[in-house]
């Protein structure tokens, strides 16, 4: 998720990484989501590194000036992968990355998010199913903790497909709220706010 936040930024506007910092500082990300602002610089280098990014203002020797980067279509492509993978992620507990849904709604199309999403609440209701056959068999020979077990299973799984059904139910304005975070961040420069 590191990397498809950063690769989300970059793809908004160019900039450095401290700006990308401060905004995950400002939102306070790091307390509801596994990004870590001083994973930012890390996966800056990596992102450089396999042609994602590239930098397009580098400091002279001795200046304080910040390296401003871009993305490159190479990384705007993978940036279209990472987020279709995220989305068919099972969600993680109450920091679960998938929570952070901007990046991945502004990076692909309506459609491609229905179909993404419609495939992997599938796969939970046959997941779903499963565990309900195993439970069903435990109940034969009944050891409480196991049926306790596979009741939370079946819970955390029928919360995981009510989330999804209620994000497509409401695409539509996590779409329009997506874009006004997008023009948010293009016109804004957090370094100017203080957290």
């Amino acid at each position: 998720m590191v990397q498809l936040f950063i690769l989300f930024f970059f793809s908004i506007k160019p900039t450095h990484g401290y700006e990308i910092q401060r905004f995950i500082s400002l939102n306070r990300m790091s307390e509801w989501n596994n990004i870590k602002s001083g994973s930012i610089y890390y996966a800056i280098k990596k992102l450089e590194k396999d042609g994602y990014i590239s930098m397009i203002d580098k400091p002279e020797e001795g200046e304080k000036k910040k390296q401003i980067y871009e993305i490159t279509q190479k990384g705007r492509d993978v940036l279209k992968i990472l987020a279709y993978k995220e989305i068919g992620k099972p969600l993680q507990g109450a920091a679960s990355e998938k929570f952070l849904l901007y990046p991945i709604i502004a990076s692909l199309q309506k459609e491609e998010i229905v179909q993404c999403v419609e495939n992997h609440m599938g796969d939970l209701k046959v997941q779903k199913n499963r565990i309900n056959d195993w439970r069903k068999e435990k109940e034969q020979n009944p050891c409480s903790m196991e049926v306790i077990t596979l009741d939370y299973m079946i819970t955390t799984i029928e919360s995981q497909i009510n989330w999804h059904r209620l994000m497509l139910d409401n695409l539509d304005k996590i779409i329009q709220e997506t874009e006004e975070i997008v023009a948010l961040i293009k016109e804004t420069n957090f370094m100017n706010y203080e957290c």
